[in-house]
């Protein structure tokens, strides 16, 4: 088992976690009365020349469906005030869904990498596409398929010092309970990211994974932190000291953690940080949560929680201006039947 957290430190239990101090913003409310749209998941957020943009897997029939698309909405206040609902029509063809993916600022463009499919989860066909905003008029163009392989991005793609980037996500086999879904990486050709490899990572015997991940980069080194997809209700963990060309064999962690997809970064004040459902006695999607370490130190040693009273999941987060942006969904109905929220919250106030 891969130690994560600080064993100097006592793990609270779920209720003695104290909540950090934030602002609570509705990005885009679950109203099917008003819009037909049943499903929403996977939010997404970044910044880009003074405009946030905040996007999401939407369906009016049902999850991962071939009628799956991508909207977003636009904030020109910091993420205090949102646009409503833009539809992206990023769906590369009539029949062929395109599901929640992630932003990269490149060379002065916003692009957007999600997975576009058939059938059922991609039973048919998965590919990773990749999209450019025309600031013209803040539209997502289709641009191609960036990799043919079955690979569904979860985070945003990180430079790395040798000039690469890497991107974490699911290979996903077949569906959803396939054996043989994994978590991967993919890897840039340098600085084209039009075209990019994947990487899988082996697991252990004893543990099965639906492959939702996130990385935190230091130098060559980097730590993947993952959803375990058979009850243990554990966080999974792997480690590549090669910019992610190999890495260890993915394991259960010491940190419990509900199964969720997981973010995870380092703030500007040198401390690493996992936002997704953590503490002892973790059971649901309740309370959303954010671990943190103390500065420059890999282990997590304090967990605050960021929401709670609801079934809060899939985060996503970006620092600006010391503060740190948590985008996630949230409903009170289940299945999914989300509204897009976030959470803005001062990094001073993330002291372990």
């Amino acid at each position: 088992m891969y130690n994560i957290w600080k064993k100097e430190c006592s793990m609270p239990k779920v209720s003695e976690l104290k909540t950090v101090k934030s602002e609570h913003v509705t990005i885009k409310p679950f109203e099917p009365e008003e819009d037909g749209y049943v499903f929403l998941h996977g939010v997404a957020i970044v910044k880009f020349k003074g405009r946030m943009y905040c996007a999401w897997a939407h369906n009016k029939v049902r999850e991962n469906s071939d009628d799956e698309e991508v909207n977003y909405a636009i904030s020109d206040d910091s993420g205090k005030t949102w646009s409503g609902c833009v539809s992206g029509n990023m769906n590369p063809q009539n029949g062929v869904a395109v599901s929640h993916g992630v932003f990269l600022v490149h060379e002065e463009k916003l692009y957007f990498f999600a997975p576009q499919f058939k059938g059922q989860m991609g039973a048919e066909m998965m590919k990773m596409s990749v999209y450019v905003l025309d600031k013209e008029n803040e539209k997502f163009r289709y641009i191609d398929v960036a990799m043919n392989e079955r690979f569904w991005p979860m985070c945003e793609p990180v430079l790395m010092e040798n000039g690469n980037y890497i991107m974490p996500g699911i290979y996903v086999a077949s569906d959803y309970k396939s054996p043989d879904n994994a978590a991967a990486v993919a890897i840039s050709r340098g600085s084209d990211i039009l075209h990019w490899d994947m990487v899988k990572i082996e697991r252990a015997e004893d543990v099965k994974v639906w492959g939702e991940c996130c990385i935190a980069v230091n130098g060559s080194n980097i730590k993947m932190y993952c959803r375990e997809h058979s009850g243990k209700l554990k966080a999974l963990y792997s480690e590549s000291f090669d910019f992610g060309n190999t890495w260890s064999e993915m394991a259960l962690s010491d940190l419990p953690m509900i199964n969720s997809k997981p973010y995870a970064g380092t703030l500007s004040t040198g401390q690493k940080y996992i936002i997704c459902s953590c503490a002892q006695e973790i059971n649901a999607r309740d309370p959303l949560t954010i671990a943190i370490s103390e500065k420059g130190e890999d282990k997590f040693s304090k967990i605050y929680t960021i929401d709670s009273g609801k079934i809060l999941s899939y985060p996503y987060a970006i620092e600006v201006d010391k503060k740190l942006y948590v985008a996630y969904s949230s409903t009170t109905e289940g299945f999914n039947r989300n509204s897009a929220e976030l959470a803005i919250i001062d990094i001073k106030d993330l002291q372990p």
